[in-house]
């Protein structure tokens, strides 16, 4: 299960967005991570069991996820009646705004 917090973490960062695997393990399989870049000390975001039979297969199901990561917070965020979009038009909403704008300047 991914949350709604992980997939705007990855949707919202697409510069510091890094998509590994390791592996193979002792059974030939590999593993796929998404993690941030190096200005968030590579933080682990999704990680894999050892499933894939190749490090390719990995790296792809793992670009899969940040599309669909990017897909659902541009649907979410169009959608009036999600949480997100409902609270931002509120004036505590609009401060949190303001603040994470600022933040990033």
């Amino acid at each position: 299960m991914i949350s709604r917090l992980t997939l705007y973490e990855i949707a919202g960062n697409p510069e510091d967005i890094n998509i590994t695997f390791a592996g193979p393990d002792e059974y030939g399989k590999f593993i796929g991570w998404i993690t941030r870049g190096p200005g968030h000390d590579y933080k682990p975001l999704i990680s894999t069991q050892a499933i894939f039979d190749t490090a390719e297969a990995a790296k792809s199901v793992m670009k899969e996820i940040v599309q669909f990561a990017n897909n659902f917070t541009e649907e979410d965020l169009a959608n009036p009646d999600s949480l997100l979009v409902k609270f931002f038009s509120t004036p505590e909403g609009r401060a949190v705004s303001e603040i994470v704008l600022l933040a990033k300047k």
